[in-house]
C-alpha cells in the first residue's frame, strides 16, 4: 500500500479553523470593551449620585436634572449615554437620605461573523444626601 501524499494538510485545517480562532479573538475583544464601558458607565452614575448628594443641599441654588446629566456625560469619559441620568429624589428635600442617578444604557457587543449582542443594563449610582 502507498501512502498518500499529505502535503498543504496543515494548511487545510488552518483555513478551516481561521474563523472560529478569529471570532473568539474578536468575541475576547468586544466582550473586554463591553465590561470597560459597563464599569465606566457605574462609575460616571456614581459621580452623579455623588453631585445630586453634594449639591442639592437644602441650602444650594445650584441642583437641577440637567446638571446632574451634564455630570455625568462628563464623567462617561467620552462613552455615549444612551438613556437620560435621573436622580431618585430631591436631597434639598429630604437631606440624610440615600440619592440614586439611573438610567438604562444600551452597550454594545459586535463580534465579526456573529449577529449583533448588544444589551441593555440598568446603570445605577448611589450617595447619601448630605
Amino acid at each position: 500500500m502507498r501512502w498518500r501524499n499529505e502535503r498543504g494538510a496543515a494548511a487545510v485545517e488552518f483555513a478551516l479553523l481561521l474563523p472560529l480562532l478569529v471570532v473568539i479573538l474578536f468575541g475576547i475583544i468586544a466582550l473586554g470593551i463591553a465590561l470597560m464601558r459597563a464599569v465606566n458607565y457605574v462609575s460616571a452614575a456614581r459621580e452623579g449620585a455623588r453631585y445630586a448628594a453634594v449639591h442639592c443641599r437644602p441650602e444650594a441654588t445650584t441642583c437641577a436634572q440637567p446638571l446632574i446629566a451634564a455630570r455625568v456625560t462628563q464623567a462617561a469619559n467620552g462613552n455615549p449615554i444612551s438613556g437620560t441620568p435621573n436622580a431618585d429624589i430631591d436631597c434639598s428635600i429630604s437631606p440624610g437620605q440615600p440619592v440614586t442617578v439611573s438610567w438604562d444604557q444600551q452597550i454594545p457587543v459586535e463580534i465579526p461573523l456573529l449577529p449583533d449582542m448588544t444589551f441593555t443594563m440598568n446603570v445605577a449610582g448611589t450617595f447619601r444626601c448630605e
